[in-house]
């Protein structure tokens, strides 16, 4: 019956917009509502200058369109419905905001509405629109719909049954396993860069100028602004940093302070109410080439035990950084080629099956993968594909119960088509 009207309302509102001027009249009544050809126009508009392609765009369906929303929005006064007006204003006004940006100027973006025969207010007024039938169509549905469309484990596995041949074929995987090192800081390194800071503590203690010393000597980007960090609250540097901070009095400097970023002084500058504003000079902690040069020579020795059979499994328990992956002797998962991870799909997949890749480097953490067996093409079980079986037929069941929802409120609003 729905199709028969749609058909129907095509050829009434096709010869219409086909008429050398448009004479408006009413299209459809919904209650105590009207809907106006103008409306179908304007909505289309909208629709353009929102950037939707309208070319085959058929009237018959923006005219249902425009009765569903009529009805949805007569079901949600009668049930009191209520939503947050001042949130979707403001949301359909950012939206706005985010499609000006994308033109280079207003005067552009002006245009554009012109070329669409709508303005600026209209649109949002469209958005508004949109967001409030958006908003109140999720509940009703969740009060009149979700509830018919449960899906029971018998029809999900009937499904699996009928269409398990296309739905449920799983490609070649390999189980994949990898080792992964960190380059790490030394310590050396570390005590070097501590050496360092003492020896700058030293100048500031003598007298040197905390900005100066700070625009020569830091490794922050903040040695721009002779180190200053502007004000800041308690929760907005790393705690070590701020316990530090917190305990000094105005044109105090602090003791070496030790966090995850290296090596700071800090210099407090101002206070107010709950901020301070501060200085610092940092000392990065970073690897030098000597530490890279030896944690390759570590995972170069890693795989050259692999090539001699070594177990996997305990190599990668011993010297993999990967926490998670390591407890499971290094296996992370089973993937297709396509699964791989990216970066490094092109070697992985260039290594014959059962030999580890070579030592592979990417900012500061080295990596030796290797496909431990290959598991060959296959069905998917009914259990691996449970729930997108469930989530396509619980899609099909609201699409059904959303018609016949709609269909309901049609014959108690009396809904009349007008040819």
């Amino acid at each position: 019956m729905k199709k028969f009207i749609l058909i129907m309302l095509a050829l009434g509102l096709m010869i219409s917009f086909a008429a050398a001027e448009l004479v408006d009249r009413i299209v459809a009544k919904v209650g105590n509502e009207i809907i106006l050809l103008s409306d179908i126009q304007k909505m289309i508009l909208q629709m353009r200058a929102a950037g939707m392609d309208v070319e085959n765009v058929n009237p018959a369906e923006v005219l249902q369109e425009l009765i569903e929303q009529r009805l949805i929005l007569q079901k949600a006064k009668e049930l009191d419905i209520r939503l947050n007006e001042d949130s979707i204003r403001k949301y359909a006004e950012n939206y706005i905001k985010q499609l000006k940006a994308q033109y280079p100027s207003e005067a552009e973006f002006r245009q554009d509405l012109a070329q669409s025969q709508t303005t600026e207010n209209e649109l949002l007024e469209y958005y508004i629109d949109k967001l409030r039938e958006s908003a109140l169509t999720e509940q009703l549905v969740e009060r009149f719909v979700s509830a018919k469309a449960v899906v029971t484990e018998t029809e999900m596995q009937n499904f699996y049954e009928a269409h398990k041949d296309s739905l449920a074929v799983r490609p070649i995987t390999w189980e994949t396993g990898m080792i992964l090192k960190n380059i790490k800081a030394s310590k050396e390194a570390e005590n070097q860069k501590l050496s360092e800071m003492r020896a700058i503590y030293e100048r500031i203690m003598n007298g040197e100028d905390f900005a100066e010393v700070a625009a020569t000597d830091s490794d922050c980007p903040s040695k721009a602004r002779g180190g200053d960090l502007g004000f800041f609250s308690k929760g907005m540097m790393v705690k070590p940093f701020e316990d530090a901070a917190f305990t000094l009095n105005i044109g105090e400097v602090s003791d070496i302070v030790r966090t995850q970023f290296g090596y700071h002084i800090i210099k407090l500058e101002e206070k107010r109410a709950n901020e301070l504003r501060a200085r610092h000079i940092l000392k990065i902690i970073e690897p030098t080439l000597l530490d890279t040069v030896r944690a390759h020579q570590v995972m170069d020795d890693v795989r050259d035990r692999l090539i001699k059979g070594a177990s996997f499994a305990d190599l990668a328990r011993e010297y993999s950084d990967d926490e998670q992956s390591s407890a499971t002797g290094g296996i992370v998962g089973e993937y297709d080629a396509n699964g791989m991870p990216e970066l490094f799909r092109a070697a992985i997949m260039a290594t014959p099956v059962g030999e580890p890749t070579a030592v592979l480097e990417n900012e500061g953490v080295l990596y030796i993968f290797i496909r431990t067996k290959e598991i060959p093409s296959r069905l998917y079980s009914y259990d691996e594909v449970k729930d997108s079986v469930g989530a396509i037929l619980a899609r099909e069941k609201q699409i059904k119960a959303y018609g016949e929802w709609i269909q309901e409120l049609m014959e108690e609003n009396f809904v009349q088509i007008i040819q």
